[in-house]
């Protein structure tokens, strides 16, 4: 089988379109069509099939998608093994967290490592935990922070930080004057969510579901600050980490509403492929966030 070809096939699949993979493959259109035709005859299934104007994935499709990002992932983490030999003076480090590490907790990190090793080639990347899970597996990343233990089994966890879960609103909300709020109260508020994926939410409706409460109206959105700023603007109540709302309760543009059973107590990961080798880049970057760690700084 050419690697080549299940390349092609993953950029068919991100885009769901021949020319713009042609694009980012530097192909021409006909030259993608010949590359998938290629592959299903090798497979002697259909991979894709055309639904009108669009493109989708046939179920053998599917399973190929699984498949061959667990096989060209398997190709670099090889190769990186073999490269690591290699200074820590050189190359990238790949990093993928959720917006709460992401926005709040790792840039100290991150700035200190840039100072020691300025040559480094730095790629942060922010989503949600179940994106930079799959990232890790097919190896677009070198290590996560997430907040929520993931699913994957070829995935390992290790927490780097204590963190809490609250509900917050504007103070001029009706609910912030009320103590001891109850979760069917907040079902009768307006609630403003971060996309599903997020696994503060998911932390968030495990909890609501615990106590047997169905959120009411609600606006999903797919940026921490603006499910603030929002909330700011008196529109409703949220729920985020602590850690995201330091300025904003300092400033008293927000304040955490005394809900029952809360805050939520969780932890911050770090997440690696369980094959992934630990370059020297990464034993440094992992070395300065332990270090970070116990001098208390943004991630102790």
């Amino acid at each position: 089988m050419n690697l080549q070809l299940l390349r092609t096939f993953l950029s068919v699949r991100k885009h769901l379109n021949y020319t713009r993979a042609g694009e980012e493959l530097f192909l021409s259109q006909p030259a993608v069509s010949r590359q998938i035709k290629q592959l299903e005859n090798e497979f002697g299934v259909k991979l894709l099939e055309q639904l009108g104007k669009s493109l989708r994935l046939t179920k053998a499709g599917q399973t190929l998608v699984v498949e061959s990002e667990m096989l060209l992932g398997a190709m670099e983490r090889t190769k990186e093994a073999v490269q690591a030999h290699s200074s820590v003076a050189q190359g990238a480090l790949r990093i993928g967290t959720s917006s709460t590490p992401g926005c709040y907790m790792l840039p100290e990190v991150l700035g200190i490592f840039h100072q020691k090793f300025p040559d480094i080639e730095l790629q942060y990347i922010s989503d949600n935990s179940q994106r930079v899970e799959q990232m890790i597996i097919d190896n677009s990343l070198d290590l996560g922070f997430v907040g929520a233990f993931l699913s994957n089994d070829d995935l390992r966890s290790e927490s780097v930080m204590e963190d809490e879960v609250v509900c917050f609103t504007s103070p001029n909300h009706p609910l912030a004057d009320q103590r001891r709020i109850t979760p069917h109260q907040l079902s009768q508020s307006l609630c403003i969510l971060r996309e599903r994926g997020s696994s503060t939410r998911r932390l968030f409706e495990s909890w609501l579901s615990g106590q047997n409460v169905k959120l009411g109206k609600v606006i999903e959105v797919h940026s921490s600050e603006t499910v603030k700023n929002l909330v700011t603007a008196q529109l409703g109540f949220s729920f985020m980490s602590v850690h995201g709302l330091k300025n904003e309760l300092r400033d008293h543009k927000l304040t955490i509403l005394d809900v029952t059973s809360m805050p939520l107590p969780r932890h911050i990961y770090l997440v690696h492929h369980s094959k992934k080798h630990f370059s020297p880049i990464i034993q440094a970057f992992l070395k300065i966030l332990k270090d970070t760690r116990r001098s208390g700084g943004a991630v102790a």
